[in-house]
């Protein structure tokens, strides 16, 4: 293998591991994930961190140009935003796009078309000037009202002396001053202006005769409990107009409904249609053809021809695949650890190096995972740390088993190990699995992730992959994994006496 070719792949692995406007990097879309999202339909992408979510909202944006106006609004820009100012900020957003779309488009010689145009951007800019008012508004606050009453009495008299006449009139008033106070609503008067908002998206898309595609990417910035909130606004707005939601986040770190007297949000199946890029454990094979196919065509946008079979063994890129836990940045990001040792002189590539440059790489997944945990970061950490005690310190393997039924009596952590999945720190492997030996119960068989291992090469330390099977074609080996003991999971959490812990969503 030729080092300076090797050298190209891992810059330029480097300069589009980040997707921006500069990324030169494909979709790859073997699941047709595109031609489903180009559809006149409310959407939502579900991926974790790194998934390649915002690469696909990417290519979305810069096809089907013709036919429709796509708005990216990547909200984590306003992650600190007090709710509800997060919906005028985006509001905001949206206008000044359409606005900017519309600038120039005719001149006065077309004075019909001119003239329409002159009255759409008029209207925007008054919208516009409203939000920023509402901005610099308490979220609640009282207003005074005053108040003016009167009362007037006059009188007309005339008589007929020759052309003469009189003209007596009185008038008494009486006026009263008072003032009264009104609890003013923030969301609630951007609710009133829902009407408005939908008359402008319909003019705007007749005028212009596009639809618009508004794309709202890390939806999972937004606080959880005010999600449901934030996105149902949104999705009022679309309703009977050529508006259409395409909505990116991390399924576990999200709340798109919520159920209270009243349904508020978005429901999947009925308002939006889910797309799940993630490649899990559970299909094996295809996670690893899908990763080689990605480095073959870095191949072919670097100008090189690496045999990557020649590179690492077929044994450390399949461990390699499953370090990444089918996360496509996080088996790049590995990939270029691994390169840089292969420049350094190590030629042989093997299963150990995997491990270890996966150990190396978790302060970086760590640095993610506080981040995207938010507010139940340090609840998280504490249902992190007792399957590290229990599963890798005291049992000695990286995989796991939870009974299927029981652990719907244990909703918070349910729910704590959906999240730790969806934070790449546990990988599901089969969600219906039987134990060896069997004793009538279906479990869902989970790993930990390889940065948690002790050491590259652990003593005594049973370490299985996905879809091992024994000579007899069974997967008795992943069935073999220790069981978590549930109770004895609730009561370790209790035991840390947490401020908070777990909040369930719909």
């Amino acid at each position: 293998m030729n080092n300076q070719d090797l050298s190209k792949v891992l810059r330029y692995i480097e300069e589009n591991i980040r997707i921006t406007e500069q990324t030169t990097i494909d979709y790859l879309d073997p699941k047709r994930h595109l031609d489903r999202l180009q559809s006149r339909q409310n959407h939502v992408v579900f991926g974790r961190r790194g998934s390649g979510k915002s690469l696909l909202l990417k290519s979305l944006r810069s096809s089907g140009t013709d036919d429709r106006n796509s708005i990216s609004i990547n909200l984590e820009d306003f992650k600190d935003i007090s709710f509800p100012n997060s919906i005028s900020h985006v509001l905001i957003s949206i206008l000044k796009y359409l606005k900017e779309t519309l600038k120039g488009k005719y001149n006065i010689w077309h004075f019909k078309n001119w003239s329409k145009q002159r009255e759409i951007i008029k209207i925007i800019d008054n919208q516009i000037s409203q939000l920023e008012k509402k901005i610099s508004e308490p979220d609640t606050y009282n207003e005074k009202i005053r108040e003016k009453s009167a009362s007037k009495i006059s009188g007309k008299l005339s008589s007929g002396v020759g052309k003469s006449q009189a003209e007596i009139g009185s008038e008494m008033a009486d006026e009263l001053e008072t003032s009264r106070e009104i609890l003013k609503d923030k969301l609630n008067e951007l609710k009133n202006e829902i009407s408005n908002f939908k008359s402008l998206i319909n003019s705007i898309c007749e005028f212009t005769n596009k639809d618009i595609y508004l794309i709202l990417d890390d939806l999972y910035f937004i606080r959880k409990n005010e999600q449901p909130f934030f996105i149902d606004f949104f999705h009022r707005i679309s309703k009977n107009t050529s508006l259409y939601l395409k909505i990116a986040t991390i399924k576990q770190r999200s709340s798109l409904y919520l159920q209270t007297d009243t349904f508020v949000g978005i429901e999947i199946g009925h308002d939006v249609q889910e797309l799940s890029l993630d490649y899990t454990l559970q299909d094996f094979n295809n996670l690893v053809a899908f990763m080689k196919q990605l480095l073959n065509h870095i191949n072919q946008k670097v100008g090189v021809n690496i045999d990557y079979d020649n590179v690492l063994t077929d044994n450390a890129f399949r461990f390699l695949c499953l370090a990444s836990g089918g996360v496509p940045r996080d088996f790049l990001t590995l990939f270029i650890s691994l390169g840089e040792k292969m420049i350094n002189g190590n030629r042989n590539i093997s299963k150990p190096n995997v491990i270890e440059c996966s150990i190396e790489n978790l302060p970086n997944k760590m640095e993610a995972f506080n981040m995207d945990s938010a507010e139940e970061k340090t609840v998280l950490e504490n249902y992190l740390q007792y399957i590290r005690k229990e599963i890798i310190n005291n049992r000695k393997w990286n995989a796991f088993l939870v009974s299927n039924s029981d652990i719907e009596n244990y909703p918070k952590i349910k729910e704590a190990i959906k999240e730790l999945v969806d934070l790449r720190l546990i990988h599901l492997v089969n969600p219906n699995t039987s134990s060896a030996p069997s004793d009538g119960t279906r479990y869902s068989a989970y790993m930990v992730d390889i940065g948690l291992f002790p050491n590259s090469n652990p003593r005594q330390f049973t370490q299985i992959e996905p879809g091992q099977k024994d000579e007899s074609g069974r997967e008795d080996k992943l069935r073999s994994a220790p069981k978590i003991n549930l109770s004895d999971y609730e009561n370790y959490i209790k035991s840390q006496n947490l401020a908070s812990d777990i909040q369930i969503y719909n």
